[in-house]
């Protein structure tokens, strides 16, 4: 049986079939754990991104095959996609054989909504943010929305050309509401769905990623989240932070924030997982940041 380091360079780094496979190795060594098989006769050897499974995918689909939803998402730059399958838009009479690899639709998409790609045809930003945008809860929908608008600068009313373009599609009446919370500012996911929840439970909306100067003028810090008026932030706290030396620097931020005359408080992963506890601690600040001023 081949070893990983048997593995020949020509099928490593990308999906390869089971053809290209066999005139490198046996098919007895095609069956060693080392190779991953991804769809039928199609393989990858390690633990392949979403990137590698649209590669993958590539092999086995027809030339009409269009990327949408997570994958067009990926293909246009912003890599959020890992552990979804390869979401792809195939017509009827094209459509692939069931695979784990794949969720197809057959929903409409025009030819002026697909643009050519690293990965192969795709959704233009637009209909890939109103795609995104009609995905179940804001707090899934807003942050891919967000890091799209960031990735593309895709604006809303080429959105909303495209929601108009498309009346009565399915879950429509949820793309005004999802782009109503959009900020493009904001710089990774779980902050963003700490915005929406706040938004959700009907808090005032914070900015994102304020830059912050004390009564001199001099820079102190950027945050993510704050209520300038109340001088009051909130700094996400992510994996990141858990570096001796990142946990020295943030806390001499954190102090130089406070000599500023700013309230902040650190929201971490563990936080993000108790969402009512989180809403009620940030109402209890806002609401006594807002009497101390009053």
């Amino acid at each position: 049986m081949s070893r990983v380091a048997d593995v020949p360079p020509a099928l490593r780094g990308r999906p390869f079939t089971r053809q290209t496979a066999l005139r490198l190795i046996s098919a007895d060594q095609l069956r060693h754990a080392s190779y991953r098989r991804l769809t039928r006769d199609v393989y990858f050897v390690g633990q392949p991104a979403h990137g590698d499974k649209i590669r993958a995918a590539r092999l086995v689909l027809p030339a009409s095959a269009v990327l949408v939803g997570l994958s067009a998402l990926w293909a246009l730059g912003v890599e959020l996609a890992d552990d979804a399958p390869v979401e792809v838009r195939v017509p009827a009479r094209d459509r692939p054989q069931r695979s784990g690899l794949l969720r197809v639709t057959s929903e409409k998409v025009a030819e002026s909504e697909v643009i050519r790609t690293n990965f192969g045809r795709a959704t233009n930003p637009s209909r890939t943010a109103f795609d995104l945008a009609r995905r179940g809860d804001p707090l899934v929908s807003v942050p891919l929305l967000d890091a799209l608008v960031r990735r593309t600068g895709v604006e809303r009313r080429s959105v909303e050309a495209v929601a108009a373009a498309h009346p009565g599609v399915r879950w429509a009446t949820r793309v005004v509401p999802a782009l109503d919370l959009v900020d493009a500012r904001a710089e990774s996911v779980r902050e963003s769905m700490l915005r929406v929840m706040l938004a959700a439970a009907g808090l005032p909306r914070p900015v994102c990623q304020l830059r912050i100067f004390d009564r001199t003028g001099m820079f102190v810090a950027r945050v993510d989240l704050a209520w300038p008026e109340l001088r009051v932030a909130i700094e996400y706290d992510g994996r990141y932070h858990d570096d001796p030396a990142q946990y020295a620097r943030d806390r001499a931020r954190l102090n130089a924030l406070r000599a500023a005359g700013w309230t902040v408080i650190v929201i971490d992963r563990a936080q993000l997982t108790r969402p009512d506890d989180v809403v009620e601690m940030i109402r209890r600040l806002l609401a006594t940041a807002s009497a101390a001023r009053a």
